[in-house]
């Protein structure tokens, strides 16, 4: 148990959820997934910017198309069976939540209320005034920046990063992983080596920290 920990943020896919990605899901939905990898796989290499990426994944869906049916088809997403237990004991500890995610912002608000998370940010699909999607996003989340959100959200909170953990599930939450007092690994143990931060297998292990 180590009491300087005073917020725990998590990312969502793959973290709080058992899908990867909201977006994938989508894009499995409307087979549109080898065009997601090809993009994903563009920003990845620093060919375009993530805006650059929401404005093609989003592209990449049919159109016109509601909002209510993506709401339709992320409500699929499961929330994993431990998630709601974790949260509750760390809020038992007097220690806040957050959920700091690149996924859809109509998901991560329904799942951090649902859990009773007390910040979250996500990015944001723009809608016109009948609800139906103009092919625009709006970024908050950058997925290899989500340090940035953390270190925003602590400084307002007037704490500092050593006193928070973050869980993530992907390479591509290293630095959000590495910026705090403790960073937790949800998923392969050679992964978390490497990125330097510790491994879990499931969300039970964060009562080990706190």
């Amino acid at each position: 148990m180590d009491s300087r920990f005073k917020l725990v943020a998590f990312d969502m896919d793959g973290t709080l959820i058992e899908d990867k990605s909201s977006w994938l899901k989508i894009h499995e939905y409307f087979n549109t997934v080898s065009k997601a990898k090809k993009y994903l796989k563009l920003y990845q290499q620093g060919k375009i910017t993530y805006e650059e990426f929401m404005e093609r994944d989003i592209g990449a869906w049919p159109k016109p198309l509601h909002i209510s049916k993506i709401l339709q088809i992320l409500s699929n997403c499961k929330i994993r069976p431990e998630a709601e237990f974790v949260i509750q004991k760390i809020h038992e500890k007097g220690l806040k939540t957050a959920v700091i995610s690149a996924g859809i912002e109509h998901l991560v608000s329904k799942i951090a209320n649902e859990l009773g998370i007390n910040y979250y940010f996500a990015n944001k699909l723009c809608v016109d005034e009948q609800g139906y999607l103009t092919g625009k996003g709006i970024m908050v989340v950058e997925p290899m920046r989500k340090d940035d959100i953390l270190r925003a959200l602590v400084n307002k909170l007037g704490l500092n990063l050593s006193q928070c953990i973050a869980i993530g599930d992907s390479p591509l939450d290293s630095s959000f992983l590495k910026s705090v007092g403790l960073g937790l690994y949800l998923g392969d143990k050679k992964e978390a080596r490497l990125i330097g931060v510790k491994p879990i297998h499931n969300l039970l292990e964060i009562l080990n920290y706190i």
